[in-house]
């Protein structure tokens, strides 16, 4: 599919989220994933695909964040991610991990943001990739796009495991 085909029919799963459903700020970054995923298939420069989109909200350097860490995503990731193009409406489960990570940062939870990182990347690069992803998820907090986590597909955080082990006192 082109970048600048005018509709997805590629991705039309019954139960999948579509991104209408989604706040404003969860539809940016997505956006936002999806315009970087679209400029490496072209081989372009992202800024060429979002065409000042970032300028106009004020979060240049947000861009410059998101172009990091997808940098990294791009040349280490464990596995394929499913990034959408431009014009699915349809989000993926990958799409729906990243902005629980960009609202992972948000909420102060960077282990949550880790792990979902791990999902997609070894240990070390997902170290790196968090400097990143927490730096473009506090820009858009300072510009008021903040994202909620949702609670029922949110990562599995170390904290919930410890609960779930038994106590025992080591001396």
């Amino acid at each position: 599919m082109a970048a600048n085909d005018n509709h997805c029919t590629d991705h039309a799963e019954p139960a999948a989220i579509q991104i209408e459903q989604l706040p404003f700020a969860a539809q940016f970054a997505i956006w936002a994933a999806r315009a970087w995923v679209t400029a490496l298939k072209l081989d372009q420069p992202f800024s060429a695909v979002s065409h000042g989109t970032f300028e106009r909200f004020d979060l240049d350097e947000a861009e410059n964040d998101l172009d990091a860490l997808f940098s990294i995503v791009a040349h280490s990731a464990s596995r394929q991610i499913d990034i959408r193009c431009l014009k699915c409406s349809h989000v993926s489960p990958d799409e729906m991990l990243f902005q629980q990570a960009v609202a992972a940062v948000q909420g102060e939870d960077s282990l949550a943001a880790y792990e979902a990182l791990r999902a997609w990347l070894p240990p070390a690069a997902a170290r790196t990739g968090l400097r990143a992803l927490t730096s473009f998820a506090n820009r858009l907090s300072q510009r008021e796009l903040r994202l909620s986590k949702p609670l029922s597909s949110a990562p599995r955080s170390h904290a919930h495991m410890r609960a779930d082990l038994p106590s025992v006192a080591l001396h």
